[in-house]
């Protein structure tokens, strides 16, 4: 895997204070899983070519929502949805996207 870079944030007499970017009392330097919203292992800064679980258009999974049986994902184009500005019709084009892919 190549490098992982981390923010440092540094004090006024050059020592470092923490690694990474303070949120609420946590740092944050981990991916967020798009599924269950649970912090996965997978820096921010690891490029998206080197991550494990990361799902091109949908974002970074944790190990166990990429490795499940519940994982059914399907890509939608997003011209389809900026062309179908209709909630309900373009509900109705994903489910019919869904349905394709199970044949």
């Amino acid at each position: 895997m190549g490098e992982q870079h981390v923010p440092l944030n540094i004090d006024e007499n050059g020592l470092v204070t923490s690694v990474g970017k303070k949120q609420k009392d946590k740092f944050d330097i981990y991916e967020t899983c798009v599924m269950c919203g649970e912090e996965t292992t997978t820096l921010k800064t690891t490029h998206v070519d080197f991550r494990y679980g990361y799902v091109e258009g949908a974002g970074q999974l944790c190990r166990q929502c990429y490795l499940g049986e519940d994982r059914n994902l399907i890509t939608i184009n997003s011209r389809m949805i900026l062309d179908t500005p209709n909630d309900m019709e373009l509900g109705k084009k994903v489910r019919e996207i869904y349905w394709e892919s199970k044949k």
